[in-house]
């Protein structure tokens, strides 16, 4: 659903105003069971799925966000080659300056 442009629509209202358990029924459901079934990595090249991906990272608490991310750095390289992939390179590298200056304020 995230591939489709109203769909996409549909799940980003989720992740917003679901639930805790809804939305990480959702997580799950886009990290997939095992890499090479891992929607994530189609989302992320995904015209639409672009976006839930980062809707995902703005709503999730902190544990998914980390575990997203860590899937996401394996992928940088290769998802600046794509037009919409370069979103999520910016989304991710803004995060981790953002986590980087916390950590050097601490």
């Amino acid at each position: 659903m995230s591939q489709h442009k109203f769909a996409s629509n549909v799940v980003d209202k989720c992740l917003t105003f679901g639930t805790l358990e809804e939305r990480q029924i959702l997580i799950d459901e886009i990290l997939g069971t095992t890499d090479e079934t891992e929607p994530l990595q189609v989302m992320m090249k995904d015209q639409f799925g672009n976006y839930v991906v980062q809707k995902v990272m703005e709503t999730c608490d902190e544990q998914n966000r980390e575990l997203i991310i860590s899937r996401i750095k394996v992928h940088l390289n290769a998802l600046k080659r794509y037009t919409y992939g370069k979103h999520i390179v910016a989304r991710v590298e803004k995060l981790l300056a953002a986590g980087e200056r916390v950590s050097a304020s601490s």
